[in-house]
């Protein structure tokens, strides 16, 4: 049984809320952020591998925000 593909215009219909996390790496002490995705029906969750830079972490969350048509929430939550 062949399953339909997927195309990007599935995945826009995701929507949901998108937001940048700060933790401590347990090695070392610093910061480090991960990016989160949860869909607006709350059965999909993603969470990004640590990203080092906040800047750079919230810059992914607006581009994932933008692809699956998402609210990103505004600053990291410690």
């Amino acid at each position: 049984m062949r399953r339909a593909p997927i195309f990007a215009s599935d995945v826009r219909r995701l929507r949901g809320v998108v937001s940048v996390h700060q933790q401590f790496d347990r090695a070392t002490g610093e910061a480090v952020y991960r990016v989160s995705h949860v869909s607006g029906g709350g059965d999909i969750a993603f969470t990004s591998a640590p990203i080092s830079l906040q800047d750079h972490a919230e810059a992914a969350a607006r581009l994932l925000a933008e692809f699956v048509n998402a609210k990103v929430l505004d600053g990291p939550a410690a």
